[in-house]
């Protein structure tokens, strides 16, 4: 099972979902990955967040209730 790497600078949890960073987001070439990814559910903070509904590796992910 294929997970991505998420840290404080390309991801964030809201409310128990997870969304990265559009530029992580653009940089993941895997089919499977790239289908978990939602363009159409995003934040914008300190930069555009898209929501990511796949496996992840908590690296220091931001974590916002």
């Amino acid at each position: 099972m294929k997970k991505i790497k998420l840290n404080r600078e390309n991801g964030i949890q809201i409310g128990g979902k997870t969304f990265i960073s559009l530029l992580k987001a653009l940089q993941i070439t895997s089919k499977v990955l790239k289908e978990k990814i939602n363009y159409d559910i995003n934040v914008t903070l300190d930069k555009k967040y898209v929501q990511y509904s796949g496996d992840i590796v908590d690296m220091g992910i931001r974590k916002l209730s």
